[in-house]
């Protein structure tokens, strides 16, 4: 059951992780280079941030 626990916390720790990335590059996009905010833009947003997880997780380095 603790492993159960573990993974779960584990795993929306990464989702945690990838909103953050999301709403950094969010800010950036919508701030400094001037794009209109949208709810398509924030979705892509949080996508990369999570594609970035995935990449980092699995990366072959």
């Amino acid at each position: 059951m603790s492993h159960l626990a573990a993974e779960i916390g584990l795993r929306l720790i990464k989702a945690g992780a990838a909103a953050a990335l999301g709403l950094i590059l969010y800010a950036v996009l919508t701030g400094p280079l001037g794009n209109a905010g949208s709810a398509e833009l924030a979705l892509l947003s949080w996508l990369s941030g999570a594609a970035f997880i995935v990449l980092v997780e699995t990366s072959p380095i």
